[in-house]
């Protein structure tokens, strides 16, 4: 009987014993799994640039930089396709070599009309993984009172912990729509109708 109980408990014990083995590395990815899904990040400014491109009478691409802007991100690690990314530019905050240039484009009711319209913003409706690290952010623009359906094309780069969930994330978005979708149909003679965006900045983990 003492013979038979001993091989029930070591029974047991080894039951035991590999039940630990094959849960607890479960139990394991399934926490590692969870920590690596969405994560909200906020844009920092530090070393970051938005600029906007415009052919200028065939012969110069007409380059302008906002220096006041912010964003939001929301990260899911485990599927992109369910991020999102909201962000304003501040119409006010352009800045280009010609003073002159700024003043009528920031204030002029037939551009920015930045009294009135002080903001542009850009709102996520969906998103299209497009490659490794790369999606199409689909949305709403809304600028100069106007919104329209716009897309980024965006490309995330790790950043401080060296992978893409890191405490930091690097982004490089490019976008284009027709000015006159929008309202700006003055002086076609001198600026084509296409705006390019170039976005290149740094997102915080919160």
């Amino acid at each position: 009987m003492r013979s038979l109980s001993n091989k029930v408990i070591n029974s047991i014990q080894i039951l035991g014993m590999v039940s630990l083995l094959v849960f607890v590395p479960l139990s394991t990815q399934a926490a590692s799994d969870d920590s690596a899904g969405t994560q909200s990040y906020t844009l920092t400014r530090q070393y970051g640039s938005v600029l906007f491109r415009v052919m200028q009478q065939q012969y110069l691409n007409l380059v302008g930089r906002f220096d006041q802007y912010s964003a939001t991100l929301d990260m899911d690690f485990n599927d992109l396709s369910n991020s999102r990314l909201n962000a304003t530019v501040q119409m006010g905050s352009l800045s280009m070599t010609d003073s002159d240039v700024v003043e009528t484009l920031v204030n002029s009711s037939v551009w920015f009309n930045a009294p009135l319209y002080p903001e542009a913003t850009f709102t996520t409706t969906s998103v299209d993984v497009t490659g490794e690290d790369e999606a199409d952010f689909h949305g709403e623009l809304k600028f100069v009172g106007v919104t329209k359906p716009w897309t980024l094309h965006v490309k995330f780069y790790g950043g401080t912990d060296g992978e893409l969930s890191g405490s930091s994330i690097g982004m490089l978005a490019t976008g284009s729509f027709d000015r006159t979708d929008f309202g700006l149909d003055q002086y076609l003679n001198m600026a084509e109708e296409l705006v390019s965006i170039e976005v290149n900045v740094k997102f915080n983990r919160d």
